[in-house]
């Protein structure tokens, strides 16, 4: 282990946006104590945002998300000696790009999306969504089969039922948002156990359904964030 990151804790939620709608959170050190880097250069070149500095109506928090994920930027040190940090390499904003390249940083990797997987006979599984009270749209993989007998009942949607304006909701694997859980027993003694959709919380338990956990969700302005 480098000497540079011996001991350096990553407990600054910072934030940037994915889309004009989600702002994608991670943990991080601070990267500003990094010698050439300054807080200027984070927030005006590549679009980082505190955690108790992020503002907006209709704005989806997402941490540790699959995807969507932004762009991954890197940028040599100037004048770094032996033995200290020769690069950072970090998030950028989609908005932020164009400047962050401008000022010297290279792209490594693009931002991706959710990949949505339509109900296919040929595929046993199927992409399924359940809507959560931030507006989010977290998306999961489920068997098809499953998904036709109790995906009604849970609030699921298909990835057919997703509107283009909605795209920019789409989350997956992400530890918050993270939709509640519901297990129910079936008819021959099984159980059965899936994500549902927090707006369908009554009719799912009026469905037979005993409620496992509730919807994780990060709002804007709540600073008890993780």
């Amino acid at each position: 282990m480098p000497s540079y990151t011996r001991n350096k804790k990553r407990e600054n939620l910072v934030f940037v946006a994915v889309n004009p709608i989600i702002r994608f959170g991670w943990k991080v050190k601070d990267l500003a104590a990094i010698s050439g880097i300054s807080s200027a250069d984070l927030t005006n070149d590549l679009g980082h945002i505190a955690e108790n500095a992020v503002t907006g109506s209709g704005i989806i928090l997402v941490v540790g998300a699959q995807a969507p994920k932004p762009a991954r930027v890197t940028k040599k040190i100037a004048n770094a000696a032996v033995g200290q940090q020769q690069s950072i390499s970090t998030f950028c904003a989609h908005d932020k790009l164009g400047t962050a390249i401008k000022k010297g940083w290279n792209v490594t990797k693009n931002r991706n999306s959710v990949t949505l997987r339509a109900s296919n006979p040929s595929r046993p599984s199927q992409t399924a969504i359940a809507s959560l009270s931030d507006n989010s749209l977290y998306c999961f993989p489920m068997n098809k089969a499953d998904f036709e007998a109790y995906g009604a009942e849970l609030g699921l949607v298909p990835a057919s039922g997703i509107s283009g304006t909605e795209s920019d909701k789409l989350v997956s694997g992400s530890s918050k948002p993270r939709p509640g859980r519901a297990s129910k027993i079936l008819s021959d003694g099984s159980s059965f156990s899936s994500f549902y959709s927090t707006s369908t919380k009554k009719a799912v338990i009026d469905a037979g359904y005993d409620i496992l956990s509730e919807e994780l969700v990060l709002t804007v302005g709540d600073n008890s964030n993780p």
